[in-house]
């Protein structure tokens, strides 16, 4: 079916529009953008006047945990948990639905909001349930707490000898605290009770129809492999209705073209090509790695095993030349400076080709590390809304602040950089993450930290959606509207150009197409 969409303000790049856009449901694809309803109105069987309402190309979400994200939506939600009664009430609240043998997970809760002297520990979360095994994550994922019954469950004792003290954490009289990070988190996970493949498929298709209603069409997803089960399942049942650039960990290289061959009749649904690997951790873990020391402590954070062992380079090589793209989780500035270096030397060995190496997250960058982005072509993809929390425990943790979140320097040095949220670290909305990055809006800055920093609605937009387009090497079918690319469109409520930054958070996505077809709808 051939439809056109007219009288609208169709966004097409900068600060052009247009008022009309035509596609084909059977193709996928646009064949007019312009003004008026087209030099034939007539070879459309669906004419749609917009009335003035604003069109923009779909959301993709350039950094995300999708699977891990609709399992967290179903879980326990700490998010926002402020005091000992909140912990209390909602942990309380969610015991009381589960059925016997259920295991309360979830939690994601950050000490940037916390209002009351709390240590989130194995007693602290005892004293609330005892009864049930507990496992609540920091809302970075990069650390959990169990209570003592889930130490019990998971058998973490027995398994004490495997784990760094970095790993799991224990007080000044060397008893457990109920903490784990990084390996020992993935202990634990991997520990967790499991569900069956229905299941999963239930709790993923809600999550996509979420995903819809805030105009998201496309994801750069961190997977695994029982996530792409999950994934197979649904393109099986022709229920996944949305794009995954599908990144996996760099030990799977040699199973790319395993991958590539497997889901080959699904594209373009889902691709394969890039792969990720960690090189710190994060920061209110205090894992992400510092050229200084954390305020107080007489550490700066780590570089993970992957990376002392030499494996973490030894694969970059490998990766790089087998013509697949590299993805690098740094956050410190230390990280962020050596992942350069490292860079740096694939491109002077390894035979010059369109690599777009992407580093994620980049929280902190020190100055005289700027430059090296745009002299070694590098991606930066990043989450602005993670400053809600980051700007406080920045403040608090690190020796200099401001090196937080300056993506600002790196877009007017001619940077390429993408916007994702990290779902579920923060949420799916693309407004939230718009309003972030224009405001700068933090817990403790309700008038924006560092606002020097903050961005325009053109370049957010771009980031959100063109700029992610190239970063999977897609640039040429997705992203923008224009003719003979796939017509991935949302039509917004309201006129997000014409308001304050502070109310774009709260625009509200009407219609979503995928391939020119409804996916969406209020």
């Amino acid at each position: 079916m051939k439809t056109l969409l007219f009288n609208g303000k169709i966004w097409i790049g900068k600060n052009y529009f247009a008022s009309s856009v035509g596609f084909d449901s059977e193709t996928g694809k646009i064949i007019f953008v312009g003004k008026g309803k087209a030099d034939d109105k007539n070879i459309y069987s669906d004419a749609v006047d917009l009335k003035g309402k604003l069109v923009l190309p779909a959301f993709t979400d350039g950094h995300c945990h999708l699977f891990k994200g609709a399992l967290v939506n179903s879980e326990v939600n700490l998010r926002y948990s402020s005091t000992q009664k909140d912990f209390a009430g909602t942990i309380n609240d969610y015991k009381n639905k589960l059925t016997k043998g259920d295991w309360i997970v979830g939690g994601y809760f950050s000490e940037a909001n916390f209002t009351e002297d709390i240590t989130i520990n194995k007693d602290f979360i005892d004293n609330i349930c005892s009864d049930v095994p507990v496992v609540l994550f920091r809302t970075d994922i990069h650390s959990l707490v169990c209570n003592s019954l889930a130490l019990e469950k998971v058998d973490l004792q027995n398994h004490l000898c495997e784990f760094t003290n970095d790993e799991v954490i224990r007080d000044k009289n060397n008893n457990l605290t109920g903490e784990l990070k990084e390996k020992g988190m993935y202990f634990v996970i991997g520990a967790l009770p499991k569900i069956t493949i229905e299941e999963k498929k239930e709790i993923l298709k809600k999550q996509i129809h979420k995903l819809h209603s805030l105009g998201i069409t496309s994801v750069t997803d961190i997977s695994w492999r029982e996530d792409l089960d999950v994934y197979k399942a649904l393109l099986e049942d022709n229920n996944l209705n949305l794009k995954i650039n599908s990144v996996i960990p760099f030990e799977e290289i040699d199973s790319v073209n395993d991958y590539k061959k497997e889901f080959a009749e699904y594209k373009p649904f889902i691709r394969f090509g890039a792969l990720k690997a960690f090189y710190d951790g994060s920061l209110s873990s205090h894992t992400a790695l510092f050229f200084d020391n954390y305020k107080g402590t007489d550490k700066n954070g780590i570089r993970t095993e992957q990376v002392t062992s030499g494996k973490l380079k030894e694969l970059a090589y490998k990766i790089d030349l087998a013509g697949c793209q590299l993805v690098i989780h740094v956050i410190g500035d230390l990280a962020v400076s050596e992942a350069l270096d490292l860079i740096e030397e694939i491109r002077n060995t390894n035979p010059l080709w369109d690599r777009r190496v992407r580093l994620e997250h980049i929280q902190h960058v020190q100055e005289k590390d700027l430059y090296r982005f745009k002299m070694l072509d590098v991606i930066s993809s990043v989450q602005p809304a993670h400053l809600y929390f980051d700007a406080r425990v920045a403040t608090q943790s690190i020796q200099n602040p401001e090196t937080t979140h300056v993506f600002k320097k790196l877009i007017d040095d001619g940077n390429r950089v993408c916007f994702g949220t990290d779902f579920p670290v923060v949420t799916e909305n693309p407004f939230d993450t718009i309003h972030s990055a224009m405001t700068r809006e933090a817990v403790g800055y309700p008038d924006g930290f560092n606002t020097a920093m903050c961005l325009d609605l053109v370049t957010c937009l771009e980031a959100y959606t063109i700029n992610n387009a190239c970063a999977s090497y897609e640039e040429n079918t997705k992203g923008s509207i224009r003719e003979d690319k796939y017509a991935d469109l949302i039509v917004v409520d309201r006129d997000i150009f014409s308001i304050s930054a502070k109310d774009i958070k709260n625009a509200v996505v009407e219609t979503t197409f995928i391939n020119g077809r409804i996916v969406y709808s209020v």
